[in-house]
């Protein structure tokens, strides 16, 4: 059985960034987020104090550790966008050593371990969620008892990311050893794999090591883009979710393949969360790559080792429809970066030929937000937008039609 959704987009895929692995190493700033203006944070070093990999630097008001990703100085505290940062510089001479633990590795069984001790240690731990974008262990203590299913996302809906699917294949067992870890916390009683139906490679490093079928199960999906919350969940149920409802409240839990892998990793070791790896791809690189490289590097650290060619190429975060400006530090949420020409198509009027709606994953109009006698209807499609950019780049008559409806938000 193969899952599929109403709308959404296919997009083109490109291979160049699968074959080649790039290892950013002695990487010489980061910058670890502390949180907005609004957030309370202590700085647990004293500025120009050395730290290494690993060592904390800074705890938030509600306890959450922060870690540095690399050995080096602690150079100052700065203030990006309303984000505050604390800035960590590898000093001459310093190379990248494994991080000092976090805690002691685990050593009662997982059965033995009660939801608050794994709680703590997912907290200590410092375990970044790259669903959410937020540290783990905020989002999971509301869903203690309250989840019947936790889905681990192996997929990538971008055409040519390639970040899920290289860490699935380099880590199977800790991404199924992380899925047993949540549906023991959480009490579920299943976890399902999604997994990419044209990537047979995932799946059979999942058939060989899936040795109890009623607790953990497979379901190929036909990815397109967004593979969101709302729509994967269609997907799996044939149902759409309540409006203003989440999959969470339904008892669904959805998290990524990189992170139910890190925290299997991190329990068994004890070492913090202090890595991510990201795919950069793109005819505005000279090299397109997987890459592995600490958490809070600064985009231009990566745009650099990627070779950006500049000039008239632009970055994009996570999507060229829908994604953000490569600016700054790298986020929770990030998983690629693009670069590529911008389109140059010149708008024209709609010929109300009705793709845009076919391909809304939220079963949209988009088309009715362009007359002004359609007001209100475009307040309410701006409502329940999602941002993706599925219509503008299916529509023939090149309307920017994200731009219109994003004006209407609130």
């Amino acid at each position: 059985m193969v899952l599929t959704f109403p709308g959404g987009v296919s997009l083109p895929t490109n291979t160049n960034a699968l074959k080649n692995s790039l290892l950013l190493k002695d990487v010489p700033q980061v910058m670890l987020p502390l949180g907005d203006a609004e957030e309370a944070y202590t700085l647990t070093v004293c500025l120009g104090e050395e730290v290494p990999a690993g060592g904390l630097v800074a705890t938030l008001g509600d306890g959450t550790p922060i870690y540095s990703s690399i050995a080096g100085e602690v150079t100052g505290i700065f203030e990006k966008d309303g984000m505050h940062y604390v800035s960590v510089e590898r000093k001459n001479g310093q190379n990248d050593a494994p991080p000092v633990p976090a805690r002691e590795p685990e050593s009662k069984r997982l059965d033995d371990m009660t939801a608050e001790e794994l709680l703590d240690a997912i907290k200590t731990l410092g375990i970044h969620d790259l669903w959410s974008g937020d540290w783990l262990w905020r989002r999971l203590p509301p869903l203690v008892g309250k989840i019947r299913r936790v889905v681990v996302d192996t997929t990538d809906d971008s055409g040519a990311s390639f970040t899920e699917y290289r860490s699935t294949l380099r880590h199977p067992g800790e991404i199924l050893g992380g899925a047993k870890i949540l549906l023991h916390l959480l009490g579920a009683t299943k976890a399902i794999l999604l997994v990419d139906m044209s990537r047979q490679k995932v799946k059979e490093a999942f058939t060989t090591m899936i040795n109890d079928p009623a607790l953990l199960v497979m379901a190929e999906t036909q990815v397109k883009y967004p593979m969101r919350e709302e729509t994967l969940f269609e997907a799996i149920y044939v149902r759409h979710l309540k409006w203003g409802c989440t999959a969470e409240e339904d008892g669904v839990l959805f998290i990524k393949a990189q992170t139910a892998a890190q925290l299997y990793l991190s329990m068994l070791t004890g070492l913090p969360h202090t890595t991510r790896t990201l795919t950069a791809a793109g005819e505005g690189f000279g090299k397109n790559a997987v890459i592995p490289l600490p958490l809070g590097t600064p985009w231009k650290t990566v745009l650099e080792a990627a070779q950006f060619k500049g000039g008239a190429y632009r970055t994009m975060v996570n999507s060229l429809l829908g994604g953000k400006q490569a600016e700054g530090a790298i986020d929770g949420k990030a998983e690629a970066v693009y670069a590529s020409m911008p389109l140059d198509r010149k708008p024209s009027h709609c010929i109300s030929c009705g793709k845009c709606a076919e391909v809304c994953p939220m079963r949209l109009m988009p088309y009715k937000s362009l007359t002004q006698r359609s007001y209100l209807s475009a307040k309410r499609i701006a409502a329940v937008c999602i941002g993706c950019g599925c219509c503008e780049y299916v529509c023939p008559a090149a309307i920017p039609l994200r731009e219109k409806i994003l004006r209407h938000k609130g």
